[in-house]
């Protein structure tokens, strides 16, 4: 039979080693995550960007621009608003913050990981 203490001093041991072990593999994931900033050109302003429609369900407030396209469906605002931006539905800065969320996505897409 096994000596109890022999097992608590091996359980402590491999606790240790497992903790050290997942803080290493934590690190390294964290490096790997790391990529170059991903640049989004117009959308950047968007707190809501949409291509179909845009719904709300509620008094909801959006900070920043609401944008949509090629879509043209916004409903419910009001209740919702719109503050520190405006309504771009189909315009030509909405149609532009698309073309450039595209560009980020696949920019992202296509970085791996270091």
């Amino acid at each position: 039979m096994i000596n109890n203490k022999y097992m608590e001093k091996i359980n402590k041991k491999s606790l240790l080693i497992l903790l050290v072990g997942f803080s290493v593999v934590g690190l390294a994931g964290l490096v790997m995550a790391a990529a170059t900033t991903v640049p989004l050109g117009v959308a950047d302003g968007f707190a809501i960007l949409a291509s179909s429609t845009i719904t709300n369900t509620g008094a909801t407030v959006i900070d920043g621009d609401l944008g949509l396209s090629p879509g043209t469906s916004v409903t419910n605002f009001p209740p919702g608003t719109v503050i520190n931006g405006i309504q771009r539905i189909n315009d030509a800065t909405a149609i532009q913050a698309q073309s450039d969320l595209t560009t980020a996505y696949n920019n992202a897409a296509g970085q791996g990981c270091n």
